[in-house]
């Protein structure tokens, strides 16, 4: 959500063509000079971000814009999540808190305004910037920020009108309804944000068996934010649910732990897939060296998700059997989210540097080696024989835990095997988690040893990975469902438990039947 031509945290703005090249050089220095890097390992680390870590402090008004704007749209759909919850399980604690952070949203509205009209001066001269869909996304972008004040004075003052007089929180849904329609406005203006910079999302020519789709690297604009904004929010709220010592608030940060964890996975695949896209055919202004260097940070906030999420979903499996929420448990969570977080905004760093040369410092030293870095390292070991069969041994054994367990949890869900509670039932999840972190593992790998092939001449591959994101969000609901846990030997599961366990297992399915095509299609 924009308040000019701006823009959120992956659009790029103009490409300083005014005052640089294509390879964000300045104009009058020796091609090479600037962005030139040595190959040794650790002087990429020194020049790719461990000194100047410090990215979070803005060098520009459009580094301002690119920091702050990505948060008004995806946070209204966070908080919406929340406060959805907060209704329907009547949690004041989480309500009051979605309130608050309605009206800190639209408080962003008059920096984002501001940073986006001192950015658009750099727009405006560009020629190869259409000054028609500047226009029509400034007529949007000023729309939703219009609903996202709107949203956030009601929120206010809703909050102040129930502290004071204990009433019902938002009776009428009014917050709700204005937060949906801020949303959509808002989701609108991003959207014609990024098509007014990032040129490669227009490519029409397609050349066959080259080509990968731009589909995948608009995924990869509006995937990228769903981990970053998320875990700003998703630590704010555990924060929050500790210091309001309020369980429900405690098992919904978790939850969002673990869905943000499970993003994780389409998230770095559209990234890679948007590598092809804009590299191959070759996009002269942008530099394959500089995409690996944010795709050696992006595999190491995988990682970090991937533990945090870990450790977040072990314990809400773990507190069922023992009727509570480990406080150890949370700050341990909470300590992997502030880990990962750092690694994840080093990582949104690097990945603006591609597109985004307005951002460059003096401190920003590019690589120029595409052959450089710990992804290209990866992909060029597990091609060898000698480590690609092994991996793919243990992505089958993992997909054998992972479906035989939802396959037996599923079954009692839906009526087979009454006589076991589902309390007995819920242990085994556990098997299928630990074979959805091997094949989270071996699975990235296994791409990595061959990704041009996967997401450019594999069609059931990207329906394989949203089948794998709609089946792991779907089991989660196995750990939170406070009706299905009650469920006792001879009884039978709410049918809305059913509905989700026929989701889980025709999901696993879909997911095991598209990777056995994978060498077929």
């Amino acid at each position: 959500m924009d308040a000019s031509i701006l823009l959120t945290s992956q659009q790029g703005l103009a490409t300083l063509s005014l005052r640089m090249g294509s390879s964000g050089h300045d104009s009058d220095e020796p091609s090479g000079t600037r962005n030139q890097t040595s190959n040794n390992p650790r002087e990429l680390v020194r020049v790719g971000g461990i000194i100047p870590m410090m990215h979070v402090i803005p060098q520009s008004w459009s580094h301002v814009h690119i920091l702050i704007s990505v948060f008004p749209s995806f946070g209204l759909l966070f908080v919406l999540g929340f406060y959805i919850a907060g209704l329907a399980r009547n949690n004041d604690g989480t309500k009051r808190t979605c309130l608050f952070l309605f009206g800190a949203l639209a408080l962003l509205s008059l920096p984002i305004y501001l940073s986006g009209d001192a950015s658009r001066a750099v727009l405006s001269d560009n020629p190869q910037i259409s000054k028609a869909m500047m226009s029509t996304h400034y007529t949007w972008a000023i729309g939703a920020i219009a609903a996202l004040v709107v949203t956030g004075l009601v929120a206010w003052i809703e909050l102040l009108r129930t502290m004071r007089t204990e009433a019902k929180i938002d009776p009428f849904r009014l917050v709700l309804v204005l937060a949906i329609v801020a949303l959509g406005v808002s989701a609108v203006a991003d959207e014609f944000g990024w098509d007014i910079n990032h040129r490669e999302l227009q490519i029409a020519v397609v050349i066959p068996e080259v080509s990968t789709s731009q589909l995948w690297t608009n995924a990869h604009l509006i995937l990228n934010h769903v981990p970053t904004a998320g875990f700003v929010f998703a630590i704010f709220f555990l924060v929050m649910a500790l210091i309001l010592n309020n369980d429900g608030m405690k098992r919904g940060s978790l939850t969002f732990f673990v869905i943000l964890g499970v993003m994780g996975v389409p998230t770095y695949v559209s990234g890679t897939a948007t590598m092809w896209a804009v590299t191959q055919p070759v996009i002269p202004e942008i530099s394959k060296a500089v995409i690996n260097a944010h795709r050696d940070m992006a595999l190491m906030t995988l990682v970090g998700m991937a533990v945090t999420a870990a450790v977040a979903w072990l314990e809400l499996w773990r507190s069922r059997y023992f009727g509570r929420i480990s406080g150890a448990s949370l700050i341990a969570v909470l300590l992997f989210s502030l880990v990962t977080l750092g690694v994840m905004a080093e990582t949104g760093h690097r990945g603006g540097l591609i597109n985004h040369p307005e951002i460059r410092t003096a401190l920003d030293v590019l690589p120029t080696d595409p052959d450089a870095g710990i992804s290209n390292f990866i992909e060029s070991t597990v091609k060898s024989m000698i480590w690609f069969v092994p991996w793919q041994v243990v992505h089958f054994f993992g997909y054998c835990l992972i479906f035989g367990t939802a396959f037996a949890v599923g079954l009692r869900v839906l009526g087979f095997w009454k006589s076991i509670s589902f309390a007995a039932m819920h242990r085994l999840l556990v098997l299928g988690f630990f074979g959805l972190l091997m094949n989270v593992v071996s699975g990235m790998l296994l791409m990595l040893a061959d990704s041009y092939h996967y997401v450019v001449g594999d069609i059931a591959f990207a329906p394989k990975i949203a089948l794998i994101v709609i089946g792991a969000i779907a089991v989660l609901y196995f750990s939170v469902s406070d009706r299905l846990w009650k469920v006792k030997a001879g009884e039978d599961a709410p049918a809305s438990a059913k509905w989700v366990a026929a989701v889980v297992l025709l999901a696993w399915a879909g997911v095991i039947v598209c990777g056995r095509m994978l060498p077929y299609l």
